[in-house]
């Protein structure tokens, strides 16, 4: 089952990419297919994954929206395009992965040279006019990923987005930040550092299903004058503690019965 789940994973990222010339024409001329294009394929990567997602969440927030999460995984971006047409910010290095690259282009994504702090301002303007433009801009403030069992400390330097949609936009006075606690059922989804993509796609295709609680906790307002690191800080604390309920919380709602609200029919 495992080669016929690789094969099929394959032909829809063929698929989607037949859909390239759509997808920028959508860009170009700001559709809302634009949005919608990458849920699609989230929802349909996660079905053949075999990620069982499920978000804990209010509607979400009006106006521009930083979304910042813990970062465990490259599914991490698949799960989350599950819920919310986000784009995301990702190091220079991914520019050159076959493929993967085209996608993230696709979506819109924001590059960073992280070894040239200079790069920090254009990457956070254009952060900035994705919110402007009424893109989700999706954030992992550790930098890297972990395995899971401590969050790491939050880089504040791209908080400053938020502060310079201010700056770009005179009639809007608070910019969103969104807390996100992403949690799977098994260490097996944990990819970190530099470890090869393939054989960690493979390895979840031969192994079991796997949960992904996504909790999303209150909203942070970043208003004009507050400070990037207190954001950042309180961000941090507000996913450690829905991090540490997360798990209490999937255990009883799986001994009671009780399916979770399931995002892929809540939120359509």
């Amino acid at each position: 089952m495992a080669y016929l789940r690789f094969t099929a994973v394959v032909l829809v990222l063929l698929l989607f990419l037949s859909l390239a010339p759509l997808q920028w024409i959508a860009l170009r001329r700001h559709w809302p297919l634009r949005l919608w294009l990458p849920v699609a394929l989230g929802r349909t990567l996660a079905a053949l994954l075999r990620l069982d997602v499920v978000a804990k969440r209010a509607p979400p927030p009006q106006g521009p929206l930083l979304i910042v999460a813990n970062h465990l995984s490259w599914l991490d971006i698949v799960v989350l395009c599950c819920v919310e047409p986000v784009c995301f910010l990702a190091k220079r290095e991914v520019e050159a992965w076959p493929i993967v690259s085209a996608f993230a282009r696709l979506q819109e994504t924001v590059f960073v040279d992280r070894k040239r702090r200079r790069t920090i301002p254009a990457a956070n303007a254009a952060m900035a006019q994705r919110m402007l433009a009424g893109r989700p801009v999706l954030l992992f403030p550790e930098g890297t990923t972990g395995d899971g069992s401590a969050l790491r400390k939050f880089l504040s330097s791209h908080f400053a987005a938020a502060r310079d949609v201010l700056a770009m936009a005179s009639g809007i006075e608070t910019v969103c930040v969104q807390p996100v606690a992403i949690h799977y059922s098994s260490p097996a989804a944990a990819w970190i550092g530099d470890a090869a993509l393939l054989p960690h796609l493979w390895s979840l295709l031969k192994g079991e299903q796997i949960r992904c609680d996504l909790a999303f906790g209150e909203p942070l307002a970043y208003a004009r004058g507050d400070n990037r690191k207190a954001i950042a800080g309180e961000a941090a604390s507000v996913i450690a503690g829905m991090l540490a309920s997360v798990p209490r919380a999937a255990d009883l709602s799986a001994q009671a019965g009780t399916p979770a609200l399931d995002p892929i029919a809540a939120n359509p």
